[in-house]
């Protein structure tokens, strides 16, 4: 799932709310060897590419702009951000996220580049400080999700453009998680802080904390994680991969709603 290693969620109950000490925690584990365990599934592969070429398509970030990237991980996205020419600022909750995103872009000769460990609900920017924001599947791990969103509201220039995306609790993968594994099965996620949305729940929040939306997208249609992460061999992953890259664009007008992770593009609201 998102950014995840493909390992089977907790079968032990826990309904204490998460702290940011616990989901600093579970990030901080969750950097060791992240980028290997993502190019070694071909699902959670094509979920990323996809992810990504859907989030910055719609940024659309231009030379010159200062960009801010909410819960930067291992820079995954701040490579290509840094080609396009933006002034880019990565901050995450995770110092092993932070300190991998550093190594992540050494490797590629990338430096100078602000890198800070803080919380997206209190950033140390001034308001109106960025062009352009991008916060890719990490509200649903922010237990204040409308209070971070206030934040980014505060920190985007009148004229600028947030992107945000998340997992969609609508989807194949959340009817296997929200149905089959969490009321059928009776097990618990073994994220602390992982609360997926619909569409109309995203929108919803969105626009209750000052941002106007302009555009939506879902995309990536694998049809669930329980079997095609667990039990197809990696052969099958990589054919099914196939199959599903080549009538995704079929999909997403057949259910535009749908798609494993929903992507928003949204500005201040002028009102």
């Amino acid at each position: 799932m998102s950014n995840q290693t493909p390992s089977p969620p907790a079968e032990t109950a826990g309904d204490a709310k998460p702290d940011c000490a616990e989901i600093r925690q579970y990030f901080d584990q969750l950097s060791i060897g992240r980028n290997e365990a993502i190019q070694s599934n071909p699902i959670i592969h094509y979920e990323q590419a996809m992810r990504a070429r859907t989030v910055l398509d719609m940024l659309a970030v231009q030379p010159g702009e200062r960009v801010l990237d909410i819960g930067c991980g291992n820079a995954r996205d701040m490579i290509k951000l840094v080609e396009c020419g933006a002034k880019v600022v990565g901050v995450d909750i995770s110092e092993g996220m932070v300190a991998g995103a550093r190594q992540e872009l050494e490797l590629h000769g990338i430096i100078g580049v602000d890198l800070q460990v803080g919380d997206a609900t209190c950033l140390n920017f001034a308001d109106s400080s960025f062009d352009k924001i991008l916060c890719s599947e990490v509200i649903e791990h922010i237990p204040d999700a409308a209070k971070a969103l206030r934040e980014m509201c505060r920190l985007l220039k009148p004229s600028g453009r947030l992107v945000l995306s998340t997992p969609n609790s609508a989807s194949w993968y959340g009817f296997e998680r929200y149905v089959l594994w969490e009321k059928i099965l009776r097990r618990s996620w073994s994220h602390p802080c992982d609360e997926w949305r619909s569409t109309a729940e995203l929108e919803s929040l969105v626009m209750e904390n000052g941002l106007r939306i302009s555009q939506l997208k879902s995309v990536c249609y694998i049809p669930g994680f329980l079997v095609t992460y667990f039990l197809l061999p990696s052969l099958l992953q990589s054919l099914l991969v196939g199959w599903i890259g080549h009538i995704e664009r079929t999909l997403r007008r057949w259910f535009p709603k749908r798609g494993y992770t929903i992507c928003i593009l949204a500005s201040r609201d002028q009102k």
